[in-house]
């Protein structure tokens, strides 16, 4: 049936000039590469654009959604591997405290523990990265880390994106700081340097 040229249609899709991901309506920003889309903030009534990363994740539910993914990726990639060194830590201590006696050794062996964790955590990323775009957790909430060129990221992006992940303090600062000096909510600051993303 041929439509009538004088209505419009109440509701037209809306497409991201950058990557070509349908958008949902009223979004500052593409969801899938971060691009601004001229559409508004995400907030009824309000037509602003974000000031910041950080004003766009207070406002917009694209944006919670989006971190909210991202953490529980996180959680589900740090648990596997914390699981799988802890059952390597139980298997190497029982035998090493049996011998020389609990004593201080507990001490030592949690703080052992908790560097190697960190920079197993580390490595894991960046393994899961380079040669897949995603690590376990990622996969699960469908996002995937792309390069500045669109494909996987390097070694050294993925080097660069992950080093604050050895220490969790580090991570806040990294996201904090990322969304603090852009518009864009998707990258966190280590991400901007290298220029990857986190999309999906």
């Amino acid at each position: 049936m041929a439509q009538n040229p004088c209505f419009e249609p109440v509701s037209e899709s809306k497409f991201c000039s950058k990557c070509g991901a349908q958008l949902p309506a009223d979004v500052a920003f593409c969801p899938k590469c971060g691009t601004p889309t001229g559409q508004g903030s995400g907030v009824a009534g309000t037509t602003s654009a974000p000031l910041s990363g950080i004003d766009a994740l207070m406002k917009e539910q694209t944006a919670q959604s989006y971190w909210i993914r991202r953490l529980v990726a996180l959680v589900i990639d740090v648990i596997i591997v914390v699981v799988v060194l802890a059952v390597v830590a139980v298997v190497i201590a029982i035998p090493t405290f049996a011998l020389s006696g609990a004593g201080g050794m507990v001490a030592i062996f949690a703080g052992i523990f908790s560097v190697v964790a960190g920079v197993v955590v580390f490595l894991y990323f960046i393994f899961a990265e380079v040669t897949r775009g995603a690590t376990f957790g990622k996969q699960v909430l469908h996002l995937k880390v792309v390069g500045p060129k669109g494909g996987n990221p390097t070694f050294i992006e993925s080097v660069v994106r992950n080093v604050s992940k050895i220490y969790w303090l580090l991570l806040l600062l990294d996201v904090i700081v990322g969304l603090a000096t852009s518009k864009d909510y998707t990258q966190k600051f280590s991400d901007k340097l290298v220029g990857t993303k986190v999309v999906g």
